[in-house]
């Protein structure tokens, strides 16, 4: 019994040494050593859960960390940095700036341990894939020539699809096409491609559109300035008259094609001339070809037409009562022939003709050039403004030249 119970002493007592050699050969033979690694690749785990979600990875596009390892002496010494693995899951994440946190595992060496990583979360930013239509807009460079004018220009399709990350698609402020007038003098159609700026006038680039390329019609007129002219139809009743006709704008801008340059003027579309008794101003339509059309389309054409009631008064005179002209010296008329008389006819507004006298007509007779002798010689007038002298009986006179 002593001597299992020494055995057993012994046993343990060799234990106790074994345990006190193997702590100390792990402890200065083998001890513990920590070890930095940095820029070790993090993988981006179920990616593809972003597709289904609608959304799209937008930063950062890769990423590393750098990893605080410890183990012992012997391990770290074949341990191959290869064997750390970091990733993150983007999986379960909305749109938005988010902070995902790093996982990292050692492979293939059970006794090395992560201590630390760094950073230990990545601030990622997703975006949610959208699609917009954006209407497209013109731009001209260059010019016409003078004598030429652009019409609207049309695009065919008028929008573009344009498809990609919020973020980006919210950047394109325009979805435009140039277009180059320089020598252009006739219309055309053309294709060109499409372009996407931002606020800035730069190129918004990573955005998907579609189509890339549109049709353009550039329509082109030729363009002449000519008078209007006023198209009347029907007659006045006989005792009225027009004493004023005015057309505002007296001339217009006209646009069509280049057999247009023949046009030298513009015709008002037909009116009753009898509606400017009551109604002397009016908006009129011009009487345009199929193939013309106003500059202005908005332009209004006025035109004002006085149409007066008028009135015919007829005078006798005798001639004595008519201004005699450039008698010749040493010469008279005719005792006989100073008592012809000749009937003047005056027509004019009813208001002038009441207080029109025969002095107004200013009535003479030119003798210039006459000697003596008999002579036929045509009265003449003075007639005052807005009179009419409508007849003069007779015409022409004959008078007798005679020496005093």
């Amino acid at each position: 019994m002593s001597k299992e119970r020494n055995d057993l002493t012994l046993k343990v007592f060799a234990l106790i040494i074994a345990v006190i050699l193997w702590s100390y050969v792990m402890s200065e033979v083998n001890p513990d050593r920590s070890e930095t690694i940095r820029n070790i690749p993090v993988a981006f785990n179920n990616i593809e859960a972003l597709d289904r979600q609608g959304l799209v990875l937008m930063e950062p596009k890769e990423a590393s960390v750098t990893v605080r390892v410890n183990g012992r002496k012997f391990d770290m010494a074949n341990f191959d940095s290869k064997s750390i693995k970091a990733y993150v899951d983007l999986s379960g994440y909305g749109e938005g700036q988010i902070k995902v946190p790093v996982n990292v595992v050692v492979e293939d060496f059970n006794n090395i341990r992560v201590e630390r990583v760094e950073p230990s979360e990545i601030l990622f930013k997703f975006d949610k894939l959208i699609s917009k239509q954006k209407a497209v807009t013109v731009q001209t460079e260059g010019s016409l020539d003078p004598n030429y004018i652009l019409g609207d220009i049309t695009t065919k399709p008028a929008s573009v699809l344009i498809s990609g990350p919020r973020s980006w698609v919210n950047e394109v402020a325009e979805v435009i096409v140039k277009v180059d007038l320089d020598g252009r003098k006739v219309s055309s159609d053309v294709t060109l491609p499409v372009q996407l700026i931002d606020d800035n006038k730069e190129k918004v680039s990573g955005v998907r559109y579609e189509p890339s390329v549109i049709d353009v019609d550039i329509p082109v007129y030729r363009k002449v300035n000519v008078p209007i002219e006023l198209q009347t139809e029907n007659q006045l009743p006989e005792n009225y008259e027009i004493t004023n006709i005015s057309i505002n704008p007296s001339r217009i801008d006209l646009k069509g094609d280049n057999s247009i340059a023949y046009l030298t003027s513009i015709s008002t579309k037909p009116i009753d001339i009898n509606v400017f008794i009551e109604n002397p101003t009016m908006e009129v339509e011009l009487d345009l070809p199929n193939n013309i059309s106003l500059v202005n389309p908005n332009e209004k054409i006025t035109v004002s037409v006085i149409v007066e009631e008028t009135l015919s008064k007829s005078f006798e005179l005798s001639l004595e009562d008519i201004a005699i002209r450039n008698l010749g010296e040493g010469l008279k008329i005719a005792e006989e022939d100073l008592s012809k008389t000749i009937t003047v006819t005056a027509k004019g507004s009813v208001e002038q003709m009441e207080d029109l006298t025969e002095d107004d007509l200013g009535i003479y007779i030119d003798l210039s050039f006459f000697g003596e002798g008999q002579h036929n010689v045509y009265a003449g007038s003075h007639q005052p403004t807005g009179i009419v002298i409508e007849n003069i009986d007779p015409q022409p006179l004959e008078i007798n030249l005679i020496r005093d």
